[in-house]
């Protein structure tokens, strides 16, 4: 019910959807700035993708020349062929022995959590220098001492020297056991002296044995390694499981790819790039995406996100608390052109009034004391009403506010909803004219109105 200008003007607290409206558009931007950060760590990630592949077919050949039986396990195959890149993990489940194991190269620390442990058990084995046949047939000259760090606190490092090999097929004469384990002994006081010191033992120069070890015989965890040395897996640790996982280690984010066959597990695992990389990206990522979504949404989104944003009563609610301050009934819109001028402005006039004070809805059907009457519509006279209304609102009212159409069918009869949302401009006006609400009325607005309306944009 339209009411005239000197309709009496409760006091009323205007409310203004401006804050819904800049929250909406806030989780809106944050989600897909989210989504802008997943994809380009994807695309990060799927740059590695080349050397992944490679890392999952260099697993499986590795898998189809290695053939355990017992405690020995043939290795013939696997070590001379040269054609193919080495997993950097052969483990034997069942014994816990290391085929093969990751060593540090210039691009890579050669560590992979999961498998980063040596049974100390095993290292103690040799206090004085012995010699030690493989499962896989090699023969190595071993020797292990304990070096104390920290009060009572010690480590254990364990240097090789591989007298045979498939890379050294012919065995180190026994009359030169002695000079070799004058150099385990030599370079395990190296490594000692660096462990001490606290300096990094990965880039020790002039090493002359050709595998070292130091490990924490607490955790049993690999503290730093040297090329690769007999070693096993204590026993208790789980072995990682097939699959693909991405895991950290200093500072750099990596891909490992994990593969079995029987009781051979094989891991290769390849770099993706430095963490500090991939969180800036990602965040660049963010920051870009969410700034568009934000700039486009209150561009084009505004008023969607001020309708669908409202709690829009029932048409139930709506007939039990009868108009007042966010609900207004109009009879229908006459199809007679001298009188549907009159009818028109005042349907335009409520929403005016709603867009300036307070989310509002506006049932088109009802009476002014709440009977249903109805609009005697089909499907295609439903979208003409709606198109002619938003038509209306287009040409007429200036901004225009954020309006919502929708239809209702109660009990045979169609009842059209206009959802208006309290707008986000200074002032929405008719003609030149400002309307607002006040209880069911909707009245022209006087200066402190509109003093009122300014000073709400402003802040």
């Amino acid at each position: 019910m339209a009411a005239s200008e000197s309709a009496p003007r409760k006091a009323v607290k205007a409310f203004s959807g401006r804050r819904r409206v800049k929250r909406r558009i806030l989780h809106f931007s944050i989600s897909i700035g989210l989504a802008g950060a997943l994809l380009t760590a994807l695309v990060y990630i799927a740059s590695a993708y080349p050397f992944f592949a490679r890392c999952r077919e260099n697993n499986l050949h590795a898998l189809s020349e290695i053939n355990c039986t017992g405690a020995i396990c043939d290795t013939s195959t696997y070590s001379t062929d040269w054609q193919w890149d080495p997993p950097d993990y052969i483990v034997d489940a069942e014994t816990g022995f290391f085929i093969d194991v990751a060593h540090p190269t210039a691009t890579g620390t050669g560590r992979y959590a999961p498998l980063d442990y040596s049974d100390t058990d095993f290292i103690e084995r040799f206090r004085k220098p012995t010699s030690y046949d493989t499962p896989d047939g090699e023969v190595w000259r071993m020797y292990s001492r304990a070096v104390r760090v920290d009060g009572n606190k010690s480590l254990e490092v364990i240097v090789g020297y591989a007298l045979k090999t498939p890379s050294k097929p012919i065995e180190t004469p026994d009359s030169l056991i002695g000079d070799v384990d004058d150099i385990l002994k030599t370079e395990a006081d190296k490594i000692a002296w660096c462990v001490r010191a606290e300096a990094a033992v990965r880039p020790l120069r002039n090493f002359s044995a050709d595998g070292f070890q130091v490990v924490d015989p607490t955790t049993r965890h690999v503290l730093w390694q040297g090329p690769s040395l007999p070693a096993f897996l204590p026993k208790g640790v789980l072995l990682p499981s097939p699959g693909t996982k991405l895991y950290v280690h200093e500072g750099n984010l990596y891909v490992a790819r994990t593969d079995t066959s029987g009781r051979i597990l094989t891991t290769s695992f390849t770099q993706v790039g430095g963490l500090g990389w991939v969180v800036c990206s990602c965040a660049v990522g963010f920051l870009c995406t969410s700034f568009v979504a934000r700039a486009l949404s209150r561009r084009f989104l505004r008023n969607y996100f001020a309708v669908t944003g409202i709690q829009i009563p029932s048409l139930e609610e709506a007939r039990r608390s009868g108009e007042g301050q966010s609900v207004e009934f109009k009879r229908g819109l006459s199809s007679d052109e001298s009188k549907a001028g009159n009818v028109e402005d005042e349907v335009l006039k409520s929403i005016v009034a709603f867009a300036n004070t307070n989310d509002g809805v506006i049932f088109i059907g009802i009476d002014d004391v709440g009977h249903v009457k109805g609009l005697e519509l089909d499907f295609t006279q439903k979208d003409r009403l709606e198109q002619k209304i938003r038509k209306l609102i287009r040409n007429r009212i200036k901004p225009i506010p954020p309006v919502q159409i929708t239809f209702e069918d109660v009990r045979g009869f169609v009842i059209a909803k206009i959802a208006v949302a309290r707008g986000e401009a200074p002032a929405y006006m008719i003609g030149g004219t400002i309307y607002v609400r006040y209880g069911s009325s909707d009245v022209q607005a006087q200066p402190e109105d509109v003093l009122r309306l300014v000073s709400q944009h402003a802040f």
